[in-house]
């Protein structure tokens, strides 16, 4: 049974024309939460058993699937989360916990994966669908869809080197420089800057679209909170706050 919360009841059809509105929220959806062992997010050693996923058939024999997830950049303290798409990392910046950077970066990275694989003939490539990832910069609960930043990502597979990909994965990290920056075409940026000392939540999804209709959907938070000694608590309570706000915006 999958939750359709990413994008509440009355929004559907707005959505399916290509616009937003200030009063829709991000909030967690997956089809499953769990293991994605395929996935490697761009790097070496990036944890995958917790993992966000919606996986969609579109157009009969093409799957289209969609995973999130956020996890501890280098040796930095690993996140925990509650098993229902909410992940809580502390707060603060350094260049990896150990130095293995020379770039400066939140403790936590974001994570994504998209994949389309065809069946019974069918050749598709991601170019064939519109995916848009929207991270925040807002520590506010809920966010508003209009108020987040929104990268283009299939604008970015069709200038790189592989137009004809079917995988593109990655993790970056809400400290990094161009997302702050807008990029015609390819990055509409939040406004204002991310700071990572602020404590709160911050909210990231992917839509994928058809010929303007959304076929598929992943959403998660991450909720920040004071490292090092009040994480862990802090956590289990958001845990059971989440989990009823989870209920209450569920479709089915």
């Amino acid at each position: 049974m999958r939750s359709l919360s990413f994008f509440n009841t009355c929004l559907v059809s707005i959505l399916a024309a290509g616009l937003l509105t200030s009063t829709a929220a991000a909030v967690p959806n997956f089809d499953y939460f769990g293991p994605l062992t395929e996935a490697t997010f761009g790097g070496t050693g990036i944890p995958n058993t917790e993992v966000a996923v919606a996986s969609q058939f579109v157009d009969g024999d093409v799957e289209v699937t969609v995973a999130m997830s956020a996890t501890q950049r280098f040796s930095n303290p690993a996140l925990t989360n509650d098993g229902a798409g909410t992940y809580i990392a502390g707060n603060g910046s350094n260049f990896g916990g150990a130095g293995q950077s020379a770039f400066e970066g939140a403790l936590w990275n974001f994570n994504y994966f998209i994949r389309v694989e065809g069946f019974n003939g069918a050749t598709p490539i991601l170019a064939d669908y519109q995916f848009n990832l929207f991270y925040d910069f807002d520590p506010g609960t809920d966010t508003p869809i209009s108020s987040l930043g929104v990268i283009d990502l299939t604008a970015s597979i069709l200038v790189g080197a592989t137009p004809a990909a079917t995988l593109v994965e990655d993790s970056q990290n809400l400290l990094f420089g161009f997302l702050a920056t807008d990029i015609p075409g390819f990055l509409t940026a939040p406004g204002g800057t991310f700071n990572p000392n602020a404590v709160g939540e911050y909210n990231f999804g992917i839509q994928v679209t058809r010929a303007g209709w959304t076929v598929n959907s992943v959403a998660m938070d991450v909720q920040v909170v004071p490292e090092p000694a009040t994480a862990l608590l802090f956590g289990l309570g958001l845990a059971g706050l989440s989990a009823g706000r989870r209920r209450r915006q569920q479709l089915n």
